[in-house]
């Protein structure tokens, strides 16, 4: 497993801001300090209509101390009007976040049709 780490972009707009927090490696239990200090920064000097988009692309595991984290950045965007979203998780993290409502479950079949004889 890969130590937890983070990286910030930022790409500014005339309407606001977006800003991307990567997180890369594994986000078990012992990573909470990582993932609040790359939350922390990610809400750094942002204004109404700040996007903060966390990508789980790089994510290979998530302990419930870093979902908890993720949960109250969501509640700090909405309190603070700022927009919140969490993209590219897969596997058993997408799982884990679905169940926290943070995540659409990923769908294993294509829904089947029936039809009448």
């Amino acid at each position: 497993m890969n130590d937890p780490r983070y990286e910030i972009e930022r790409i500014n707009h005339r309407t606001g801001s977006t800003v991307h927090l990567h997180l890369i490696g594994a986000f078990d239990r012992d990573a909470h300090r990582v993932l609040r200090a790359g939350m922390r920064d990610a809400f750094a000097s942002g204004r109404r209509g700040h996007l903060v988009i966390v990508d789980m692309a790089r994510v290979e595991t998530i302990g419930s101390e870093c979902i908890e984290l993720l949960l109250i950045g969501y509640t700090r965007a909405m309190r603070g009007g700022h927009g919140y979203d969490i993209v590219h998780a897969a596997g058993h993290v997408r799982q884990a976040l679905a169940l926290t409502g943070l995540c659409e479950p990923e769908t294993l079949y294509s829904p089947v049709t029936a039809t009448a004889p």
